[in-house]
């Protein structure tokens, strides 16, 4: 009696349960019923991944899908079912994809031949040369090639939004800084060289210091006196510079600055985001730069940090200025050929073609 009494239990159960999976399933159906009314009539395209999905699905009820299959045809299911059985692939979906061969020839040159280059850095590049093509076809190339990077990038924070108002507010008039290291390799062992840098960030143009061993006092006025003397060159305005509290930064040095009625702004402590440019283009520098020498004295140092410097300054495209070199800030971009030619396109390699410039070559 009691073997009995329970098995009633668990048969209540599993009904129960059954139903309550019924009513769950009837109310997705309906939603997606309700989503497909709101097209308009337009038919769902999916993709070979969503396709293998709903096969790998429908799978398990041996493919008898005439009550669970709203979003295609019952007859659509059938044909992928036996195209799948035959080996069949799957076409692309969509429109076809245009692009000239020689377009697609010069994306995949600038690729290959820079490795660390995205989507918005060649689509900057293809601009200086009068192409514009649109980022969504610089990336499907890439994509088809499997050469897109991954940077993985991570939005900053802990910046407060006053901070970040302020230097919104002065951008055009504030210059930042910050030291760069780099070991050299010596016959006596190795040592650490500092450099120092100076963003204005309005224009984004940089100065880049000679580098040292030794960052004193009377070093790092010398660098102070120089930077000034660059910013006038430039007719850079400068109201503002900010830089860290690194005791290398002495009152001397910022009584230069104060002497030409300049402000000085330091960071908060242990708040390295609060002087995001100037740490971001020393990343850059690294990056693309510095981590891929081995430097074995000052004066190989200063030529790859100066040559760099200067590539940066002319010819490397600025993504926060409209992806197009600091010197065409502003500017309308060249005009393309009316048809469509790319002609000859010239690369000039700096530091053995770490770095690459790309010019048309004069007729």
């Amino acid at each position: 009696m009691g073997i009995n009494w329970l098995y009633m239990v668990v048969i209540f159960m599993l009904e129960a349960m059954a139903a309550r999976r019924d009513a769950r399933l009837q109310l997705a159906l309906a939603q997606v019923e309700m989503a497909k009314a709101r097209l308009s009539g337009n038919r769902v395209i999916l993709t070979p991944e969503e396709r293998q999905r709903l096969l790998r699905l429908g799978s398990q009820l041996n493919h008898d899908v005439h009550d669970a299959m709203r979003l295609v045809s019952v007859k659509t299911y059938k044909r992928w079912l036996r195209e799948q059985q035959r080996g069949r692939e799957p076409g692309r979906v969509g429109r076809p994809r245009r692009i000239a061969a020689s377009l697609r020839e010069l994306i995949l040159r600038l690729a290959r031949e820079n490795v660390g280059w995205g989507v918005r850095r060649i689509l900057g590049e293809l601009r200086k040369l009068a192409l514009t093509p649109s980022r969504t076809t610089v990336r499907r190339v890439l994509v088809d090639e499997g050469l897109l990077p991954d940077p993985n990038r991570c939005a900053p924070k802990g910046v407060t939004t006053q901070w970040r108002t302020f230097v919104n507010m002065h951008v055009n008039t504030m210059v930042a800084t910050d030291f760069f290291c780099k070991t050299i390799w010596t016959p006596l062992g190795k040592r650490v060289a500092y450099g120092l840098m100076f963003i204005h960030l309005g224009s984004r143009k940089v100065f880049v210091s000679p580098s040292t061993y030794h960052p004193t006092e009377d070093w790092v006025k010398q660098q102070a006196r120089n930077v000034g003397m660059w910013l006038e060159e430039e007719q850079l305005p400068h109201c503002f510079l900010i830089h860290d509290r690194d005791t290398k930064f002495t009152e001397s040095f910022d009584q230069i600055f104060k002497a030409a009625d300049v402000q000085i702004v330091k960071t908060p402590f242990q708040s390295p985001i609060a002087n995001c440019y100037a740490e971001s283009w020393i990343g850059t520098l690294k990056r693309e730069c510095l981590n891929h020498f081995v430097c074995v004295s000052l004066k190989h140092l200063d030529h790859i940090a100066q040559t760099y410097g200067s590539y940066y300054n002319r010819f490397r495209p600025h993504q926060s200025l409209g992806n197009v070199p600091l010197g065409q800030a502003g500017q309308p971009p060249p005009e393309p050929d009316v048809e469509g030619r790319i002609g000859l396109i010239r690369r000039h390699k700096l530091l053995g073609g770490l770095l690459n410039h790309y010019e048309r070559k004069a007729a």
